[in-house]
């Protein structure tokens, strides 16, 4: 997954960046900042940049399926595995949903928890270009309003 994002401040090698909304126009600034941006994000980055400057990054496809599947097929999976639970109990149909939406409510408190205090690797973004921002903008490529 490629991102990109613009340099706002700089503590050695730790660069704090703006991250962009994927669109084609993300790095005008005809439509304003504001709408723009999606998050601020910190990476370690060993090359020469500003404050300004754009830069571009990708999370390895293999992590990025790793926590897609973390986030969204576990607790199905976890559903499934609460409802089956509460049917080999001998509860109803009703009783054995509530079981099921217990057990992803769990899973989803275990999914927080993990991230918050286990996970000490944060995920790797590895940058692909620094590109200096130089402030212009073109009437071809944004409706500036």
């Amino acid at each position: 997954m490629e991102s990109s994002g613009k340099v706002v401040a700089i503590n050695g090698n730790k660069v704090t960046l703006r991250m962009y909304r994927e669109s084609t126009c993300s790095h005008c600034s005809g439509c304003g900042e504001d709408t723009k941006v999606a998050k601020e994000l910190v990476l370690e980055i060993n090359q020469d940049v500003e404050i300004g400057d754009i830069v571009t990054f990708q999370m390895k496809d293999s992590k990025f399926l790793k926590i897609g599947f973390l986030v969204y097929i576990v607790p199905i999976i976890m559903m499934i595995i609460g409802f089956n639970i509460g049917t080999k109990l001998g509860y109803t149909e009703k009783g054995s949903a509530a079981m099921a939406f217990l057990f992803l409510a769990i899973t989803f408190v275990i999914i927080h928890l993990i991230d918050k205090f286990i996970v000490k690797e944060k995920v790797q973004m590895e940058v692909l270009k620094v590109e200096k921002d130089d402030g212009e903008m073109t009437q071809d490529t944004c409706d500036a309003k």
